[in-house]
């Protein structure tokens, strides 16, 4: 058993409770209450630490597990060893950061959730989406340099799907690999070669509707990468609950948006990490310095539409594990950083990296918060994320990692208490 005591905040957004103390059996949570309130509990493991704060583990909504560069033509070279490999050193990144959970957008990391039922892989807990699916000539259709036939044929994290019945194949091909939910693309980005960041729009409604019903078939839903404006109203009009970056968003998305129940996961931080990077960077390609350049406060300004609608916003960092471009899952935690800046605040972005994605893995009666009975993946943080989110910055403040009971994650170095 054990016991962790500071400053409790259960992620369900409300006030800290002050020297509280969450208690742990086996790998699920058995009490959080005020210290004072304690029952004897002989034999119990007792962690804390000085200004300590307790959380419900991070979750990461938005992650490429494996990618290692932000250039697709680094991409070519790409075998799924490799990608694996790099994937298991993202993921060892994010649990330092206090990252217990994640959902993958576009990668082959749900192949490794066999390896860890076999307690094989230590790593956070997998959610997935397996590879994306893109048109042919889409966000997803990285090797447009290639023919059509070589770019199908080299390894990628897309299926590049033409018409219905392809579509339906992708997600079935997904599922049979153990995915929890549907990934496409409704539009270009800002990495595309061949469209702009102006109002165009990718796959037929029909495409769509194929993909929503095989999610639904699945028990689960389609989140679209949806950043010019049509193809995210495309995308909300057939089905789609979760938008991916949304930079063009009006009050008619909006309203679909509330009327429908979706999500936004506006993935700030590769964004910004984007604009830092071309801004001190030489060669850049005119239309990938043009099209951050006119997303980047259009990004903001339809975050502050859903926030002011009270769309639920989910917090993924969207990086690609690549260092010299500035995203590295080391720094996965400046989303929460960006989150705050566009005028959430601290206590907010707390409650949607652990509660609001929680619903996004479809595990909200399971994860986070802190509450009896829900799993234990809990934080022991030295400092007050609650009044700054910049102590998560800093992944040495995250003192102590539990995930499923387990310590993962221990730099107390002999703080425990008598």
């Amino acid at each position: 058993m054990l016991v962790l005591k500071g400053r409790v905040l259960d992620g369900n957004g409300g006030p800290p409770m002050e020297q509280g103390a969450v208690v742990l059996e086996g790998n699920r949570i058995r009490l959080v209450c005020r210290q004072s309130e304690l029952p004897e509990l002989p034999g119990a493991q007792v962690y804390t630490t000085e200004c300590a704060a307790i959380l419900p583990g991070l979750i990461d909504a938005h992650v490429h597990m494996g990618w290692g560069s932000a250039t697709a033509v680094d991409w070519i070279s790409m075998t799924p060893q490799l990608s694996m490999a790099r994937a298991l050193r993202d993921m060892a990144q994010l649990r330092q950061q206090g990252y217990t959970a994640f959902r993958d957008l576009g990668s082959d990391v749900i192949l490794l959730k066999p390896a860890v039922a076999e307690g094989l892989l230590d790593v956070p807990r997998i959610f997935g989406a397996g590879k994306i699916l893109s048109q042919i000539g889409g966000h997803g259709d990285v090797y447009q340099k290639l023919s059509l036939e070589g770019s199908m044929g080299a390894y990628s994290p897309d299926f590049l799907v033409n018409g219905v019945d392809e579509v339906r194949r992708a997600c079935r091909i997904n599922a049979r690999n153990g995915a929890d939910l549907v990934k496409i693309m409704t539009t270009g980005g800002v990495f595309s070669q061949g469209d702009r960041a102006t109002p165009h729009s990718h796959f037929s409604a029909a495409e769509i509707r194929a993909a929503v019903e095989e999610a639904e078939n699945m028990g689960s839903y389609v989140s679209s990468h949806a950043q010019a404006n049509r193809g995210i109203r495309t995308a909300l009009e057939n089905g789609v609950k979760c938008i991916e970056h949304g930079f063009y968003l009006d009050e008619y998305c909006i309203e679909l948006m509330v009327k429908n129940g979706c999500f936004l996961v506006p993935t700030l931080a590769i964004m910004h990490a984007s604009k830092t990077y071309f801004s001190r960077t030489s060669g850049v390609l005119p239309d990938l310095r043009e099209k951050t350049e006119q997303s980047y406060e259009a990004h903001y300004k339809s975050l502050e539409l859903a926030r002011k609608a009270g769309i639920p916003v989910g917090v993924g960092c969207d990086f690609l594990g690549d260092e010299a471009f500035g995203c590295p899952y080391s720094q996965a935690t400046l989303e929460l950083e960006r989150l705050c800046a566009a005028g959430y605040t601290p206590m907010e972005v707390i409650s949607m990296a652990t509660k609001t994605n929680a619903r996004l893995l479809r595990m909200e009666g399971e994860l986070g918060t802190l509450e009896p009975g829900k799993l234990a993946d809990v934080l022991l943080v030295s400092g007050d994320p609650g009044a700054d989110i910049r102590v998560l910055r800093r992944q040495e403040n995250v003192k102590l990692v539990i995930q499923d009971g387990r310590v993962v994650k221990n730099l107390l170095d002999g703080e425990k208490p008598q």
